[in-house]
């Protein structure tokens, strides 16, 4: 027999709950607020406070400085704060020289630079067949001047950012080889970036070199790899030593060349989540003896890449301990067009440990020459390579 109850006793029911709820909400209200008013407190303190710096320097510094400076350097002194070493804040031309890279195009007079510290500009790339490469420019060479303009007499960090331009507009530079002064022209361009090359070597050995990670990888290095097997090559060297890595995307179709349907690593995300990083679903695939070099250079990509041949194909490492990267990046754009890169996840490849500030142990230590730089060897003075060549075809005919 169902009992009925009162509309006076329902109404207090009903009373009691929005009471309830209201008490809940409010205290769950006043946690936030309170927290965030604790939030607000600190920053306005940090913010009186470099207000009270910015007067100061304004006041008494000997030089001036630009807010455009000051900013960036506010903006910089955040990043490094937060204790991710590989965190970085780009300007808008930074990030637009970052992105060219990544794509695997540039557009530049055929060269890339670094700040050397001393207010200059070091060329450290040379691309092949550029206007750079045809006028001269050397990897090494400090430039000093842009288009007339002393670097030195340049914002801090814009230097780089007048490198690039329209394709087909000129830029002079001057530079200092050896403590002598060269004037070069140049001819900015549309060039893509080789960071694949390979070669035959002893007749049978196919070497293929990767120097970097990007979106023109994968098609590079298909199309090295292609031509090697078509050379009917019995075993394959993969060169990574000193590559820093690069786009993890450019990955996949080539470990898709080697490896039949595998889950090759996962990403675990701050939250504790994890996610397939990298599954490979080829179903053809080479099958020839492999050897990577790799060294203290080695990092990021480049480990995944070799770390995921050992494993899945056998393939041995010869040279040094990489360096020990297995944190990946994302990279965030703001509505100006600058950008910051944060360390979003930690990598671990399915069938090892994670080498993540470690490194990879070669299966075959190996040194090059006391003073030898990498480059700068022939095939034959390379100990490296040479070890590598004894491990994966001792009966090559040497």
């Amino acid at each position: 027999m169902n009992k009925k109850i009162s509309l006076g006793v329902a109404i207090s029911l009903v009373a009691i709950g929005c009471a309830i709820t209201f008490v809940l909400t409010w205290t769950v209200s006043l946690k936030i607020y309170n927290g965030k008013l604790v939030s607000s407190d600190t920053y306005e303190g940090m913010y009186a406070k470099l207000r009270e710096i910015d007067a100061t320097v304004r006041n008494n510094y000997i030089n001036s400085v630009s807010d455009e400076q000051i900013a960036n350097g506010v903006i910089n002194g955040y990043v490094a704060g937060i204790g991710d070493k590989y965190a970085s804040y780009m300007a808008a031309d930074s990030y637009y020289e970052l992105q060219q890279t990544n794509s695997g195009i540039i557009m530049n007079a055929g060269f890339d630079a670094e700040e050397d510290g001393s207010g200059y500009l070091l060329v450290t790339t040379v691309y092949r067949g550029s206007s750079a490469e045809l006028n001269g420019v050397e990897v090494g060479d400090v430039i000093t001047e842009i288009d007339g303009k002393s670097l030195l007499s340049m914002e801090p960090g814009t230097a780089a950012g007048r490198l690039s331009g329209e394709i087909g507009t000129r830029i002079a530079l001057k530079l200092l080889r050896d403590g002598e002064e060269v004037s070069v022209n140049l001819i900015r361009q549309q060039l893509e970036i080789e960071s694949v090359t390979s070669k035959v070597i002893n007749g049978s050995v196919g070497y293929i070199r990767i120097t970097s990670f990007n979106g023109k990888t994968a098609e590079q290095f298909a199309e090295h790899l292609n031509t090697l097997t078509e050379a009917d090559v019995k075993a394959l060297i993969i060169d990574v030593r000193q590559n820093g890595g690069g786009l993890v995307s450019s990955l996949k179709p080539i470990l898709d060349r080697f490896i039949p349907a595998a889950i090759i690593a996962t990403a675990e995300y701050s939250d504790g989540s994890r996610r397939t990083l990298i599954e490979t679903d080829s179903e053809v695939h080479v099958e020839l003896p492999i050897a990577i070099l790799v060294d203290g250079g080695t990092a990021s990509a480049s480990e995944l890449l070799a770390v995921a041949l050992r494993d899945e194909c056998g393939a041995v490492l010869v040279g040094t301990q990489t360096y020990g990267k297995a944190v990946m990046q994302n990279t965030y754009e703001f509505p100006d067009g600058s950008a910051i890169t944060l360390s979003t996840a930690k990598v671990y490849p399915s069938k090892s440990d994670s080498y993540d500030g470690i490194g990879l142990k070669p299966d075959y230590l190996s040194e090059l020459p006391a003073g030898a730089a990498l480059g700068s060897l022939s095939d034959d003075m390379d100990s490296q390579l040479q070890k590598a060549l004894e491990v994966i075809a001792p009966n090559n005919g040497n």
